[in-house]
């Protein structure tokens, strides 16, 4: 069974394992993050391609792509939390050299993240990431 964030009894109880909590909940924000990205790049894709966006959505949905992070897309953890939370996931890893491992997914999540926030959408949760990749595109709305 997978754990939200916002559950009361925590990620890291679902391991069992006492201190991981944190650790846990950076993973969550990682595939939390990384699933709206490819949303909002799919979304971009379509509306320069000029297809019906709520057609799209329903056939991603329906499709291998549909999942749980998808129906949730809207608000949630805003960009500055995340921008934290990445972060020190990122900070952790390149601090010990002996557990070091490559995230380029949560590295570029933090980066258009951060992007969000220059522009003044730091209160926005992952659902702004569409704002980023259509400023990246020249997409005006």
């Amino acid at each position: 069974m997978y754990h939200s964030a916002s559950r009361s009894d925590g990620l890291g109880s679902a391991l069992q394992i006492a201190g991981c909590g944190q650790s846990c909940k950076i993973g969550n924000q990682i595939v939390g993050s990384a699933n709206p990205l490819g949303l909002s790049e799919a979304l971009t894709f379509a509306e320069r391609a000029g297809l019906d966006l709520k057609k799209v959505l329903e056939g991603i949905r329906r499709g291998s792509a549909g999942n749980m992070i998808m129906e949730l897309f809207g608000p949630g953890g805003i960009a500055e939390s995340l921008v934290k939370d990445l972060g020190m996931g990122l900070d952790l890893l390149e601090s010990e050299e002996e557990r070091a491992v490559a995230l380029p997914g949560a590295s570029l999540c933090k980066q258009l993240l951060c992007g969000m926030i220059a522009n003044g959408d730091e209160k926005l949760g992952l659902q702004g990431l569409v704002t980023v990749i259509e400023r990246i595109n020249d997409i005006q709305k």
